[in-house]
């Protein structure tokens, strides 16, 4: 089956109230141009972080080479230049897969009104420095909490969207 013909599949069983679960690989062809707005996305669930593979000749001459152009440009002794330059490959490495991320996320999100539960499972997404790299409004509304807690946080958000939604249709 085509993306096409599945993406309408799955609008179908969404339209007919019968629900639908669309599973995708972060980077893949749905992370991207396909806008999963209102009823089309409401969960966004991420599991991991999809770093590329480091040890890949490709990502070690991207990272290599921003070393070097930080290193270059960086003023100071040889050991805060060398060190620099490590944190900037590392930044530049991890902006990378918070891209791919964000992308998701956004696929979900269109506008001011959307809503969408996003579910981030990984350790890492508690760390302030992946969090630095989620958009401001994702951080504001970050919830760490055991599984249980969670479907019971799930239950209520989207109590209170059918709610609004209802209110907004009378």
């Amino acid at each position: 089956m085509n993306t096409e013909a599945l993406l309408q599949k799955y609008a179908n069983f969404i339209d007919e109230g019968k629900g639908a679960l669309l599973l995708s690989v972060m980077g893949g062809k749905l992370s991207e141009g396909i806008n999963f707005s209102d009823r089309l996305g409401r969960g966004v669930i991420v599991i991991g972080l999809p770093f590329a593979n480091i040890r890949s000749a490709e990502w070690q001459a991207k990272i290599q080479y921003v070393e070097r152009k930080t290193y270059e440009r960086s003023s100071g002794g040889e050991e805060t230049r060398r060190s620099k330059a490590k944190l900037a490959g590392r930044d530049f490495y991890e902006n990378a897969c918070m891209r791919v991320v964000n992308q998701c996320i956004g696929r979900a999100i269109r506008h001011q009104h959307d809503y969408a539960a996003i579910l981030m499972f990984d350790r890492r997404y508690g760390t302030a420095r992946i969090q630095s790299k989620l958009p401001e409004w994702i951080r504001r509304s970050l919830i760490s909490a055991p599984i249980g807690a969670t479907i019971s946080n799930l239950y209520t958000f989207f109590e209170e969207k059918s709610s609004i939604e209802v209110t907004k249709e009378k």
